[in-house]
């Protein structure tokens, strides 16, 4: 069973982080909370060109949003998303940050827990907790890959950290400045 309390703080911070958010955004939370970024993490040549781009990127106002450095996206705490953003401002190293991604242990998700999880989205709209359409929710099918988010999402830049609980990553991110 999936702690809907904690899935609507989840849910609530996203929100108030990206007001313009639709079901295929809440779809994309739900796959990563479950599924993680493996699939990011198969080519790290590729992954480390892609986050150093974005941190190339980053101008002064991307950097200077109100988002966490670390944002929760796992009803069980331990899936979060690592922003770029407050990384830069807090002077992390980007080629440090690159090394701790790409060498963190796959998350091995499953389809049962994204299941699991969305069928607990799909009840806190029935429920009005959230105000997404659950018939647009439901029509949702499993994607095959996460969503890309949607325009009116406005701009994100984040990766996925698998289990911020292992002390392993807990002191990882110390060592990083997060």
């Amino acid at each position: 069973m999936v702690d809907k309390t904690s899935l609507l703080a989840i849910v609530e911070m996203e929100r108030a982080l990206h007001p313009g958010m639709d079901e295929q955004d809440l779809q994309k939370l739900i796959y990563q909370s479950a599924l993680g970024g493996d699939h990011l993490l198969g080519d790290a040549a590729r992954f480390a060109a892609g986050v150093r781009a974005e941190w190339e990127r980053l101008g002064p106002d991307e950097a200077t949003g109100s988002e966490p450095v670390l944002q929760t996206i796992d009803p069980e705490g331990g899936t979060a998303r690592i922003h770029l953003g407050p990384c830069l401002r807090r002077g992390v190293d980007v080629e440090r940050l690159i090394g701790f991604l790409t060498a963190q242990p796959r998350k091995d998700g499953r389809r049962s827990e994204y299941d699991r999880r969305w069928r607990a989205v799909i009840a806190l709209a029935v429920d009005g907790a959230i105000p997404f359409d659950a018939d647009k929710i439901r029509s949702l099918g499993f994607p095959r890959m996460p969503p890309h988010h949607s325009p009116g999402y406005g701009p994100a830049s984040y990766r996925i950290v698998h289990d911020v609980r292992r002390p392993e990553t807990a002191d990882a991110l110390r060592r990083l400045g997060v």
